[in-house]
């Protein structure tokens, strides 16, 4: 979600490359956290940083998705999935900060992976909770900084600088559940877990639910 990569030549098609070539790969890990977060989804749903299209395979046929991603690269494969998922789609190419929905528009928004990569992770919350309309709901699956004083933490902190060039701007040591709690929703849960992979910068994770 990071606006530099949006007319990155090299890094942006590499990252929808790679995500596209991981998507099944990261069903294996995630997919049943998603299908419980998707589950009895609207018939619209808006998602930050939609990326290839992962998580279209959650969503049921027909489902008009409104996907904010901001890196052009990706809007390819994204067209693919939604062709693949029989998705209505509707991109726009925009940063989860800047989102042009009006106030209290939207039912149901979500992101998994997505706010560790943002530039101001407090002002796409903001924007999340302005679009959702009242009682709106706000889905999320993301990766958060370790304890402190732990091997892992160690290791997010030694590997974040070329972790965060390759990956789309992704910080592996983001606090985003202070961030949540903090964000003012009228109702929150929120499940702290370890969803073990090679991919250890980015545990542990957080899923769950907001309520505008």
């Amino acid at each position: 979600m990071n606006n530099e990569y949006k007319n990155n030549t090299i890094l942006g098609p590499i990252n929808s490359w790679i995500f596209n070539v991981l998507s099944g790969y990261m069903d294996y890990i995630f997919g049943k956290s998603k299908r419980a977060l998707f589950k009895n989804h609207p018939e619209t749903v808006v998602e930050i940083g939609a990326g290839t299209g992962a998580n279209m395979r959650y969503l049921k046929k027909g489902t008009k998705l409104i996907a904010i991603e901001p890196n052009i690269h990706m809007h390819t494969n994204l067209k693919r999935s939604a062709d693949k998922y029989g998705i209505h789609l509707e991109i726009k190419t925009l940063t989860g900060e800047n989102i042009d929905l009006p106030d209290n528009s939207c039912d149901f928004v979500a992101s998994t992976l997505v706010l560790c990569t943002v530039h101001h992770p407090v002002a796409c919350v903001h924007q999340i909770k302005r679009i959702l309309k009242p009682s709106g709901v706000f889905v999320f699956l993301e990766h958060v900084r370790a304890k402190e004083n732990t091997i892992l933490a160690f290791i997010q902190n030694i590997i974040h600088k070329p972790w965060h060039w390759f990956f789309e701007g992704c910080h592996t040591n983001r606090d985003t559940e202070a961030l949540l709690e903090q964000a003012g929703f009228s109702a929150l849960s929120m499940e702290k877990y370890h969803a073990y992979s090679p991919f250890i910068p980015i545990m542990p994770q957080i899923r769950g639910r907001a309520i505008k």
